[in-house]
């Protein structure tokens, strides 16, 4: 049996939307992980591919998550939409759109480095390494792998010298690349250089989590607080929603009216 989210992108493809498949399900496409229970993509920020997404999501009956509405005006302030449907054979999906993923600085050169694989298109190791720098620490085992897979295996220097999460995989890196070692700027790399004892190299590699860990807690509490009123009327809009079983289509407009009351954007 197929991935379903694999399936999904391939629709959303087909209907038009330019997307790219990231987060949990890329690290499944390039082998690091056997599956993700949700899946998230990179949207266009243009009405053709929003309004392709939600087609296809119309076709499945899908229902919005707590999130913005699946619109250019949204997404170009950073905001995510979110949906769930169950498949026929009661497999619940869960998919995620964002324009503008978190940490991700040069969105023009994610799009240009995109990769197509298994006729997918999914976002290349650099952007997926940022983008996995999140809160949550397992996320840091699968930037070690991507380092490990595309970085050390790859001969990517740059890739595996940063990113490298485990101490005998990152003085390997050191040794094989002396040069790039001796520039680059990671604390962990430097006391390798310096012979530092290992306990001191495996803190360091932890104090680096750590860091980007309470950076992105501290994003999301940001968001949080000023998200909470739209939240609080999106649980009673979702209410309502479950009484009165609406379609996609008629949840977007209605969602529409509620994110332009409080979110911004376009009037």
């Amino acid at each position: 049996m197929e991935n379903p989210y694999l399936t999904l992108h391939r629709e959303f493809r087909e209907a038009g939307a330019d997307v790219l498949l990231s987060s949990g399900q890329a690290c499944v496409v390039f082998g690091i992980a056997a599956f993700s229970k949700d899946g998230d993509w990179i949207v266009r920020e243009n009405e053709r591919s929003c309004g392709a997404v939600l087609d296809v999501l119309s076709r499945h009956e899908a229902a919005y998550r707590l999130g913005a509405p699946l619109d250019v005006a949204w997404l170009r302030l950073g905001f995510t939409s979110h949906f769930e449907f169950r498949t026929p054979d009661g497999f619940r999906m869960r998919t995620d759109f964002c324009s503008r993923p978190p940490r991700v600085r040069n969105i023009g050169r994610m799009w240009k480095q995109a990769l197509r694989t298994q006729d997918i298109d999914v976002v290349d190791v650099q952007s997926l390494v940022q983008l996995k720098q999140t809160r949550r620490i397992r996320d840091y085992s699968m930037i070690g792998a991507l380092a490990e897979v595309a970085g050390l295996a790859g001969n990517a220097p740059t890739l595996a010298l940063n990113y490298l999460q485990d101490y005998e995989l990152l003085s390997s890196a050191v040794r094989k690349w002396p040069g790039d070692a001796a520039s680059c700027r990671r604390e962990a790399v430097r006391l390798l250089l310096e012979k530092a004892p290992r306990a001191r190299v495996v803190a360091a590699i932890a104090i680096e989590q750590d860091a980007r860990i309470r950076e992105d807690q501290t994003r999301i509490e940001a968001l949080r607080g000023r998200l909470a009123t739209y939240g609080r009327e999106f649980a009673r809009l979702r209410l309502r929603w479950m009484r009165t079983g609406p379609s996609l289509m008629r949840q977007h407009k209605e969602l529409t009216v509620l994110a332009r009351r409080l979110l911004g954007g376009r009037r």
